[in-house]
């Protein structure tokens, strides 16, 4: 019992301490996918170094997964409960999810309840915006060379994410291809999944001030009698 709870420490000193350099670690991973899409062609050279940087993150993605499942105290646990990463981590060539992995990481910069409520919001408008720019890129990956297209520039397939993530429709556009109508469908996925998150937290907010206020008003009631 105490081998494992001595384990389940590890584990959890790897994950806080790792935290932060492995957010880093996904927003340039973000950058290294995104950039070579959006500023299509870039040089030879550059083109290189920017697949070069995506796969040395990849493979220290690898690793930090591979040192968390060997602190893991109960390792069945562990897979069931970080599927979806190890999914991210096994299939290297499905380069948008792989990106989206990124927005995962998000959640271990807080590992304290109070603190990961507290900045709901930012996680949420971050996670946001990096599913956003994401989703942008592979659709706009998917999209630009085929006829009939009316995704082609990285403006369109900006206006298109951000519209699709808000569920307001792009107007005339829209992916044709079927890669790209997988991207739209995830998207829109997700995007409700937000919008439903922060709808709650707003409400759930506004209740509280409720509550504070009446608080305070019984508190003032009580002092006026005595």
């Amino acid at each position: 019992m105490s081998n494992a709870r001595s384990e389940g420490a590890w584990l959890n000193r790897w994950q806080q301490q790792t935290a932060w350099p492995v957010i880093g670690l996904s927003v340039i991973y973000i950058a290294v996918y995104v950039v070579p899409i959006f500023w299509y062609p870039l040089r030879p050279g550059l083109a290189t170094v920017f697949h070069v940087a995506e796969y040395t993150i990849w493979g220290l993605f690898v690793m930090d997964y591979a040192v968390q499942f060997a602190l893991a105290a109960d390792r069945r646990q562990f897979l069931l409960h970080e599927w979806l990463t190890l999914f991210f981590v096994v299939f290297p060539f499905f380069r948008p999810i792989r990106a989206v992995r990124g927005l995962l990481f998000i959640r271990q910069a807080s590992t304290k309840k109070k603190s990961l409520v507290s900045s709901l919001p930012a996680i949420l408008i971050s996670m946001a915006v990096l599913l956003a720019i994401i989703a942008s890129a592979a659709v706009l990956n998917a999209e630009r060379f085929v006829p009939g297209a009316t995704i082609k520039t990285p403006s369109d397939a900006l206006w298109w994410s951000v519209t699709a993530l808000t569920t307001s429709g792009g107007g005339g556009l829209a992916p044709v291809t079927n890669e790209g109508r997988i991207i739209a469908t995830f998207l829109l996925i997700f995007g409700l999944g937000l919008l439903t998150s922060m709808t709650g937290y707003v409400a759930s907010w506004v209740l509280h001030q409720f509550s504070v206020a009446r608080e305070a008003q019984l508190s003032d009631d009580v002092a006026g009698v005595e």
